[in-house]
């Protein structure tokens, strides 16, 4: 599960050794460089802060505030280890940092410099909100400079445990998923009064509307044999509206699952997918060799 922390005495030498890729370098400041502008900001409220992936710690933010005109936060370096890359984590730990400073409200936008060659970096503020200003600095001509506007309606989102299927929100999402895959339910409360017969959750993320954006259903399955006996959990159905697609939320439902598996002590996710091997592979999801469901699919294992 991600979380951001206080970096200080504690982890300072862990966040010290972070480092990112090397064609990231020219980019970014080194983890000391960051630590150390935290303290040469202090004058502006910066704020140094580590970002916690499974209680490793994995990257680092720096937020200061800008007071004269047009005051704003300034995001002013934001990294992600180079073995978590290509996670999730950095939109998922964006997205949370954007949330905090919205309930913080002290100004009501974030802005960021970032080089017009760092198109990883630039896919993933856009993915989140961020948007192009327009202005050109003339110290920085090679820069964009992008703004993002902590407006009423823009998060944040809310993600809710279930295990009672009668929930409407859920069974209207549930509905639309299986129209959008082309399945036929011919006895809707049937359908939902087996989901609680068994031992199914899910995850569902609402955002401010009480809108479902995603969701993600599971339930353990164990394996026997006549010598062995193991419990995973199975990711039985998971989608995200298609309005919703490429922020970020499937990463984060996923990820939400992974953490309630270790909690109940299961070894391994299990699932089948035959539309989005990429996005489990980038995961962490590894491919079952000589194994498939019965529908034909290819099964997917993740060791958590």
């Amino acid at each position: 599960m991600i979380r951001l922390i206080e970096v200080n005495e504690d982890n300072l030498l862990r966040a010290a050794s972070l480092e990112v890729a090397e064609e990231q370098k020219k980019y970014l400041d080194s983890p000391v460089g960051i630590i150390a502008r935290g303290y040469a900001y202090r004058n502006h409220r910066a704020r140094v802060i580590g970002i916690e992936d499974d209680g490793e710690l994995v990257g680092l933010a720096l937020v200061k505030d800008l007071d004269e005109e047009p005051a704003c936060y300034d995001l002013q370096q934001f990294m992600i280890d180079a073995r978590y890359q290509g996670r999730g984590i950095g939109t998922e730990a964006l997205r949370m940092i954007l949330a905090e400073l919205r309930r913080e409200r002290k100004y009501d936008r974030v802005d960021l410099c970032v080089s017009k060659e760092d198109t990883s970096a630039i896919r993933v503020y856009e993915k989140v909100g961020f948007t192009d200003t327009g202005y050109v600095d003339e110290g920085a001509p090679d820069c964009l400079n992008l703004t993002f506007r902590l407006g009423e309606g823009d998060g944040p989102f809310s993600d809710v445990l279930i295990d009672d299927f009668t929930d409407p929100v859920f069974q209207d999402a549930f509905m639309e998923y299986f129209s959008e895959i082309g399945i036929a339910a011919y006895d809707r409360d049937g359908l939902f009064r087996e989901m609680n017969d068994g031992m199914n959750e899910a995850y569902m993320r609402l955002d401010e509307g009480g809108n479902c954006v995603g969701f993600i259903q599971f339930c353990p399955i164990t394996f026997t044999s006549w010598f062995f006996e193991g419990t995973c959990g199975f990711i039985r159905e998971f989608r995200v509206s298609p309005e919703r697609r490429g922020e970020g939320h499937g990463t984060s439902l996923l990820r939400l699952t992974e953490g309630r598996f270790r909690e109940k002590g299961y070894g391994a996710a299990v699932l089948t997918t035959d539309s989005a091997e990429d996005f489990y592979l980038a995961r962490g999801y590894k491919k079952a060799p000589g194994i498939r469901a019965k529908n034909g699919d290819r099964v997917f294992v993740k060791q958590l």
